[in-house]
């Protein structure tokens, strides 16, 4: 019932609260978060609309939290992607049904009523703290470059 753009942007979302103010560029949270650059840039527009994330150009910039990770939900975040709307009247639009859900949409909304719960109920921040550890890797490797110097030039070497 989860939107896979949704799912998406959550990940995108921890890793950035992972890297504690850090900046990431949408490449390092495209291979972080295993979606691709431009869907990946795509969804950092909606959070940063939605004042969630904040974008930094230039040299040392990239993407940073822009909301507080102790107090934004995850049903916060999914719902400026996919809000998940709850069924409130028949979606055929029968007379018969209203005022009183058919079975079939009565469990659906119910499903949906419990998926906010759960979204509602975790932070960021419950997420960062979960005993089970960090979602995305939060350093990426570091190559050390050395120059040597030959008799026919420099060398980069890394190792």
């Amino acid at each position: 019932m989860l939107s896979t753009t949704a799912e998406y942007a959550l990940r995108m979302m921890i890793a950035l609260a992972e890297a504690e103010g850090r900046p990431l560029t949408s490449e390092q949270l495209s291979r972080r978060t295993d979606v691709s650059p431009d869907y990946a840039v795509k969804i950092l527009q909606q959070l940063g609309r939605a004042k969630f994330v904040r974008a930094q150009r230039g040299r040392g910039g990239g993407f940073r939290l822009a909301c507080d990770p102790a107090k934004t939900t995850l049903l916060d975040l999914v719902r400026v992607i996919d809000p998940l709307d709850r069924i409130n009247r028949c979606p055929l639009g029968r007379v018969e049904h209203e005022g009183r859900l058919c079975a079939l949409h009565a469990s659906i909304d119910r499903a949906i009523e419990v998926l906010h719960e759960q979204l509602h109920s975790y932070t960021l921040a419950d997420l960062l703290e979960d005993e089970r550890g960090t979602m995305c890797a939060t350093d990426e490797e570091s190559v050390q470059v050395s120059i040597e110097r030959t008799g026919n030039g420099a060398v980069p070497r890394s190792n």
